[in-house]
């Protein structure tokens, strides 16, 4: 579970950025957020903004810290970090990015955070909760170590030489079976994950190593649910030459360099009335760019909703209807169809979400971009004084939030 993330010096945010998901005192909407040992947190965010005001930078950031977590056990001696991408328009400013996630795994909350630049780890620190104060696992800046509790200084500072200056000292201790780390890496390994429509092949993997139909029957619920005319699918995959593809038929293909492999999937369609009803077979490339989202979306959603489990997409609208993004981001805020406490963080354009019939003023942010100084900013509507029956639809589309484009 995600209680806040915070971000600095990346592509277009110059400045500290924080998405908080604890709940406000406000009343409204109260299955909306849920209760945990930090407090009430919610089930969703969305965040709205003009065209390149940065609202994919602020997923992209979340995807880069996570990334950087998840590979950095195989990063060689002499090897560059992957994903760092500074603000670029202030040559004097910040030379290190910074990233830090406040969360709870399994049933202990955590902050882990970072700052780097393409080259080496300059800070990292891990704190756990035990009381109300948090207790420090371990401090690092760039190769002096701090351990403030002597049991956690035991099983850590052994495994110091361990790690390289490009490396998080994190999976290095999880990788040599430290117990303390554990847990705080395995979230990010596990517990958040970001929606990579350019990369499928996860999605691939998960429809085809679906082995129980688990996987299949939440999607075709989930199609079916919203209103697209599919009735079942097929997946075919078959060994390729590193080299390409040709000649795999009409299917929607993909070259895996690692897993050489290209995959088919089709669909089934029932067409006609009454008892005239005839199946046909569509291939996946055929059907509409929404629906082929909405089919891709579904690994991860079932593994979010499985598990409760953090899941970020940006522009989760892009190709469809509002109706059934609001029927998406009702999945998550319904107690019914989310009894883990998933969370959704979103990026978007779709306006009808501000209505507070589905979304709380504190699950609303905002990104706005200034143009003279090419920096972004993050805020909430609920630092806002909303009046309770005000349309915030009609408010945020005539400017009174920002985050929307001079247009003349």
């Amino acid at each position: 579970m995600l209680i806040q993330f915070s971000f600095e010096n990346y592509k277009s945010f110059r400045d500290s950025a924080t998405l908080s998901m604890l709940a406000s005192s406000g009343k409204e909407n109260p299955e909306n957020v849920f209760e945990t040992s930090a407090g009430k947190l919610l089930k969703s965010v969305a965040v709205f903004g003009s065209n390149a005001s940065g609202k994919s930078n602020l997923i992209k950031a979340m995807a880069a810290a996570i990334m950087i977590v998840r590979t950095t056990s195989v990063r060689q001696l002499d090897e560059p970090i992957p994903f760092v991408d500074r603000f670029l328009f202030d040559p004097e400013g910040k030379k290190d990015t910074s990233f830090e996630f406040d969360f709870i795994a399994n049933g202990k909350r955590y902050i882990y955070g970072f700052s780097c630049d393409g080259n080496t780890i300059s800070e990292e620190h891990l704190l756990a909760y035990k009381t109300q104060k948090p207790t420090t696992i371990f401090k690092r800046i760039e190769e002096s170590y701090q351990f403030t509790d002597s049991k956690y200084k035991q099983e850590l500072a052994v495994l110091v030489p361990r790690n390289t200056p490009n490396k998080l000292f994190l999976a290095t201790a999880t990788t040599w079976n430290a117990t303390a780390t554990r847990e705080a890496f395995l979230w990010f390994s596990r517990s958040i994950d970001v929606y990579e429509p350019s990369n499928p092949i996860p999605m691939f993997n998960s429809y085809e190593s679906d082995k129980d139909g688990g996987l299949k029957e939440f999607t075709k619920r989930f199609l079916k649910e919203s209103d697209i005319n599919i009735t079942d699918y097929s997946i075919e995959s078959q060994k390729v030459e590193s080299s390409g593809i040709a000649g795999f038929g009409a299917g929607l293909k993909h070259a895996v360099p690692l897993e050489q492999k290209a995959y088919k999937i089709n669909a089934t369609h029932l067409v006609g009335n009454g008892e005239e009803k005839r199946t046909f077979m569509l291939p996946l490339q055929d059907e509409s760019k929404g629906t082929q989202n909405l089919f891709f979306l579904s690994p991860q959603l079932k593994n979010a909703f499985d598990n409760g489990y953090v899941f970020c997409v940006d522009e989760l609208d892009a190709s469809l209807h509002p109706a059934l993004l609001l029927y998406l981001v009702g999945l998550f805020n319904s107690e019914e169809t989310n009894p883990r406490n998933a969370q959704l963080i979103i990026t978007t354009h779709t306006t009808e979400l501000l209505s507070t019939h589905y979304m709380r003023r504190d699950q609303v942010y905002f990104i706005d971009k200034d143009n003279d100084t090419a920096v972004s900013e993050l805020y909430s509507l609920d630092e806002y004084s909303v009046r309770t029956r005000e349309d915030v639809r009609k408010s945020y589309l005539n400017g009174q939030f920002g985050a929307v484009p001079n247009i003349g």
